[in-house]
């Protein structure tokens, strides 16, 4: 016997006495509500002071930077799929207060938050050390590579434009001599006062034709041969389409300014090595300062060192947090003079590797570089090796790095030819480059790093940081940029970072209290 089947009751037309509210259908503990009491108690009038006034009422610039914060947390980056949200998604519904802000306004607002991202972003680091998220005391550092929204295979490069500038200029050089000397077997008397094609400084495109037309005239005149006129004509015309070639090459040039190349799709991004160790593309340098997984700075670059953008990235997370950090750890690309002595002048924790912090624990590297085994003189101010040759100071060399760094290098080396038949000449004594300043804060960073805080701190590093470019690479889908221009895409990381630390703020208090978040002012 089978008993009856009983389904609840539905319809789509069901009416309701009194409307439902939005607030209804947005749970208590959803992010919508966190980023938007954050807001709410955040000071924006500075965005406020971008609007111009007059004609329409606009979106309040409150709901509009809600929805962008809400969408970077849904991995929403486009503005036609944020407004396609703001239509139908009912967090998005409710942060947005019912409105509809269409694509275009969407899009003008993003692009006026390019000044305003930074401030945006350091009053929501400001909330989490208020609320002991984070305590800026340990900090870690790392960068990574982001796809450009650009054409991988439209990439310009400076040898590419060199070499092609100095074609041109060959190939002219040879024209306009090869016209004096046509000119020089016809004798001609006018020479080059009359031909201005002859003068390559004084050569003006757009009188190419008059040129020409002179240039008949004087065959009809005979004043030329026909032959040696047509010959001009040709040279004329194809001097006139190098000087348009190289007009081009230069504007390439200028574009390029101090890098060795960049992308024709989006001129501020650079060719660069992939982590794969093959690929080639158009990209960005992404650096960050974490601290729990909660991003203090971060800093856009289009040089591929990572190490260049270290101190801007330090000197804006103490800004951030309003304090000096305790200690600094990276990994090896970092650890350089001008970077160690950054941290020394500061009294901050010196944790950075060094390029050959990792090398130096091989065996095989204490086989070939045997420094320590080296006895120094300070007196004397040289080396002795164990085989009792001696390493004399020979001279200083100055250096300066990109970022402007002055350093000196001093170089030892042996008398000539007494190293040839000893065994400890394998381990490339002969000549002996370092400096002593950079010596001492390695040997430093090292000791710390052996510490165990310093142990501590590097078991730490890959949970600390690297899962933030994981999260936002593989579960984010964040691996390629949609914006184009350097200060569009730091407006674009600006508002991914911020999502990232209100999602952090969330996963850390659980379920918030909204007397807290009406406690907070924002100075």
């Amino acid at each position: 016997m089978h008993k009856k089947v009983v389904f609840k009751s539905y319809s789509q037309n069901q009416q309701f006495l009194l409307p439902k509210n939005i607030d209804d259908f947005v749970i208590k503990g959803h992010i919508a509500r966190l980023i938007s009491k954050i807001i709410d108690n955040m000071d924006i009038q500075y965005i406020i002071a971008t609007y111009k006034g007059g004609g329409t009422s606009s979106y309040n610039p409150r709901i509009l930077l809600k929805a962008w914060i809400l969408g970077f947390v849904y991995r929403i980056y486009s503005c036609r799929l944020l407004a396609k949200a703001i239509r139908e998604n009912l967090p998005f519904i409710w942060i947005a207060g019912n409105q509809q802000p269409n694509f275009r306004t969407l899009n003008n607002f993003r692009l006026r938050l390019k000044e305003d991202i930074k401030k945006i972003f350091k009053e929501i680091v400001k909330y989490a050390l208020e609320k002991g998220i984070i305590e800026g005391k340990d900090i870690f550092i790392d960068h990574t590579k982001r796809d450009a929204n650009s054409n991988k295979y439209k990439i310009v490069w400076r040898k590419q434009v060199e070499n092609q500038l100095n074609k041109i200029d060959e190939e002219l050089d040879k024209l306009f001599k090869h016209i004096d000397e046509l000119n020089e077997e016809e004798e001609k008397t006018f020479g080059s006062k009359d031909l201005p094609e002859q003068e390559r400084a004084g050569f003006d495109n757009s009188k190419v034709g008059e040129i020409i037309d002179k240039i008949n005239e004087d065959i009809k005149n005979k004043k030329i041969t026909n032959d040696v006129g047509k010959e001009h004509k040709r040279e004329v015309r194809r001097i006139r389409e190098l000087l348009e070639r190289k007009e081009k090459y230069n504007l390439k040039k200028d574009i390029l300014s101090n890098r060795n190349s960049y992308s024709r799709t989006d001129n501020d991004a650079v060719a660069m090595m992939m982590k794969d160790k093959i690929t080639i593309r158009p990209a960005y340098n992404e650096g960050v300062a974490v601290e729990n997984g909660f991003v203090l700075d971060y800093v856009i670059s289009d040089n591929c060192a990572d190490n260049l953008s270290f101190i801007p990235l330090m000197d804006g997370m103490i800004d951030n947090i309003g304090k000096i950090p305790e200690n600094a750890h990276s990994d090896g690309a970092y650890g350089n003079e001008e970077n160690m002595l950054y941290l020394n002048k500061r009294k901050i924790g010196n944790f950075l590797k060094y390029n050959t912090y990792h090398r130096e624990k091989k065996r095989n590297w204490k086989e070939k570089n045997k420094f320590e085994e080296l006895t120094y003189d300070k007196k004397k101010d040289e080396f002795v090796c164990p085989s009792g040759i001696k390493l004399k100071f020979e001279k200083e060399k100055p250096d300066i790095t990109k970022t402007g760094y002055k350093h000196k290098t001093k170089v030892y080396r042996s008398g000539t030819g007494r190293c040839d038949k000893c065994n400890f000449h394998r381990a490339k004594a002969k000549t002996l480059s370092l400096s002593w300043k950079y010596e001492r804060l390695k040997k430093q960073a090292k000791s710390n790093l052996s510490s165990t805080k310093g142990i501590e701190l590097r078991k730490r590093r890959g949970n600390e940081v690297e899962s933030v470019f994981g999260d936002s690479k593989l579960n984010k889908n964040k691996r390629r940029y949609n914006l184009r221009g350097m200060k569009k895409v730091t407006l674009e990381a600006g508002l991914y970072y911020i999502a990232h630390n209100i999602m952090k703020i969330k996963n850390k208090l659980h379920s918030f209290n909204e007397q807290i978040l009406f406690s907070l002012k924002f100075v």
